[in-house]
C-alpha cells in the first residue's frame, strides 16, 4: 500500500497553489498525517532555489550547468542521461526530497511563483521534451500536450524495459508536471504508457509502475477515472484487476471499452487495426458483464461469479467460490483484493470511487 499512501499525499500537497485559492503559510503541506513519508514541512523563507535555476540566475549542483546548458548540450546525449543520477532533481523539482541531496526542494511560495513565471514554465517545457526524446517519445503539441512515439521508439524502448530506474524518473516528471502548472499534460503521457503496456505490450517491465504510480500521478479526478476504466477495458485477466472497484467498473466501462475501439493513440495506427484482425473486440466481454450484473435475473455476487467464468472459463472452480483472490505486487505496492463483502467492510460500496483503498481522491 505504499505506492497508494505516497501518490494521495501528493495530490494532497498540491491543493490550492494559485493565488485565487485561500492562502496557506508559505512552504508548509497542510496534510500532517503524511509527515514521515520525505515531504518537508519548514516555515523558513528559503530563497527560490528551483526557479533561478529555471530562469538561469544558478546552475544544478553537483553537475555544475545552467538550465540553459543543459538542453543546448545534453538533448540526444542518451548515454550521459542514463548514467547520471543527479540531475533528474534540478529539471523536475518538487515538494519531496531526492537522491541528490544537493538539489532542493519545492517550497508553497516558490510553486506559486514559478507557475505565473512564463520563462521559466518554457524552459521547464524544454526539459520535457528532451525527456521525451529519451524515453522514445515525442511532444505532438505543447498546448495539449498530446504525444507519440518517436522515429527512434524501439531503440530507446528497449533502454526503458532493460533500466527500470527510470520508471522513477517518470513518476517524478508526472508529479513535477503536475506541481508547476502543466496539470493538462499528464493524462496524455499516462495514457500512452497503458497504450504500449497493456494494448502494444511493448513496455512489459513499465507495466506495474503506470499502474501503481503514473495513472495516481494525475491530478485531475474525471481523468484519472477515464484511465482507470482504459487500463480496466485491456488488463487481462479482469478478474485480478485490482486497481478500482470491479462491480461499479463492469457497470460503466463498457462505453469506455466501446469507445477505445475507436480511439487510438497517435503513432499506433497499422498495430492498432492489425491486432483487431486478429482479436475479436475488447468490448464484448465487458458488454456481456455488463448486460448480466443488470438483467435483474440473478444475485449480484452469482452474476459476479459468471462474469468471472466468461472472463476465464479455465477457472471455474475459483470463480465459483465468489472471491477474486487476484494480488499485484508492484515497487512497494501490494493490494489483494478479496469479496465484495469484504469491500464493503472497508468502506468501499458501488456508488463510491472516493475511497483511499483504491486510490481515487
Amino acid at each position: 500500500m505504499y505506492a497508494a499512501r505516497d501518490m494521495q499525499a501528493f495530490r494532497h500537497s498540491v491543493r490550492d497553489l494559485d493565488d485565487s485559492a485561500p492562502k496557506v503559510s508559505m512552504n508548509t503541506v497542510p496534510y500532517g498525517k503524511y509527515q514521515g513519508q520525505g515531504y518537508t514541512q519548514s516555515h523558513d523563507p528559503d530563497p527560490f532555489y528551483n526557479l533561478d535555476f529555471y530562469k538561469g540566475l544558478t546552475r544544478s549542483v553537483p553537475d555544475d550547468v545552467s538550465i540553459y546548458e543543459f538542453h543546448e548540450k545534453w538533448k540526444g546525449k542518451y548515454d550521459r542521461l542514463e548514467r547520471v543520477h543527479s540531475y533528474i532533481q534540478w529539471l523536475f523539482p518538487l515538494q519531496e526530497e531526492g537522491m541528490n541531496w544537493e538539489a532542493h526542494v519545492l517550497t508553497k511560495e516558490e510553486i506559486k511563483q514559478f507557475r505565473k513565471d512564463e520563462e521559466a514554465k518554457g524552459n521547464l517545457l524544454k526539459s520535457y521534451e528532451l525527456m521525451l526524446d529519451f524515453y522514445g517519445i515525442r511532444l505532438v503539441s505543447d498546448r495539449t500536450g498530446a504525444v507519440t512515439r518517436a522515429n527512434n521508439w524501439e531503440e530507446r524502448f528497449d533502454n526503458l524495459n532493460r533500466n527500470t530506474h527510470n520508471n522513477l524518473r517518470i513518476t517524478r516528471i508526472l508529479k513535477c508536471l503536475g506541481t508547476l502548472g502543466f496539470e493538462h499534460f499528464q493524462e496524455k503521457l499516462v495514457r500512452f504508457f497503458l497504450q504500449e503496456t497493456l494494448v502494444e505490450k511493448k513496455l512489459p517491465n513499465v507495466k506495474q509502475s503506470v499502474l501503481d504510480y503514473f495513472i495516481f500521478a494525475v491530478l485531475d479526478k474525471s481523468e484519472r477515472k477515464s484511465l482507470i476504466r482504459f487500463a480496466f477495458c485491456h488488463y487481462q485477466p479482469q478478474k485480478d484487476f485490482v486497481w478500482g472497484p470491479k462491480k461499479i467498473l463492469l457497470r460503466t466501462a463498457s462505453n469506455e471499452c466501446a469507445s477505445n475501439e475507436t480511439k487510438i493513440v497517435p503513432g499506433h495506427e497499422s498495430e492498432a487495426l492489425e491486432e483487431r484482425k486478429r482479436t475479436p473486440s475488447s468490448s464484448s466481454n465487458t458488454e456481456d458483464n455488463s448486460r448480466k450484473i443488470t438483467n435483474g435475473k440473478n444475485s449480484e455476487s452469482s452474476q459476479s461469479n459468471h462474469a468471472m467464468r466468461e472472463e476465464n472459463p479455465d477457472d471455474q472452480k475459483t470463480s465459483n467460490k465468489g472471491k477474486d483472490k487476484g494480488q499485484v505486487k508492484g515497487e512497494d505496492h501490494q493490494v489483494s483484493s478479496k469479496s465484495p463483502q469484504d469491500g464493503e467492510k472497508n468502506g468501499f460500496d458501488s456508488h463510491d470511487w472516493n475511497r483511499q483503498k483504491f486510490n481515487i481522491v
